[in-house]
């Protein structure tokens, strides 16, 4: 690439930055904000995973019952975590599926 071509392609893309920064900018702060915020939630609920499992092995002394619990734990975050998508697949499900027809009639 010559020269010429380089100082034309640096100048469209300060052009190009001058317009569209605000946007550009919006799409990282987004997407490093999504990052971030599944991140956080996801070391919360492993940590009231931990919690529960060892509140239950310290009170009842059993590791097989602690970890028992700490599933169910792990399970009641991850549809606490996931709700929106378990309900949008739920009401996807109901919409497109085909209802059984009785032919006794």
């Amino acid at each position: 690439m010559s020269n010429r071509s380089f100082g034309w392609l640096l100048v469209l893309s300060v052009i190009g930055l001058f317009f569209f920064a605000e946007e550009i900018f919006s799409v990282f702060g987004m997407a490093l904000g999504s990052v971030i915020e599944l991140s956080v939630t996801l070391l919360i609920s492993l940590f009231f995973v931990g919690l529960v499992f060892f509140v239950v092995v310290t009170v009842f002394g059993s590791v097989l019952l602690g970890a028992g619990a700490a599933f169910i734990a792990l399970i009641l975050s991850g549809i606490g975590f996931f709700w929106p998508l378990i309900l949008c697949v739920l009401v996807l499900y109901f919409i497109f599926r085909k209802p059984k027809v009785s032919r006794t009639g």
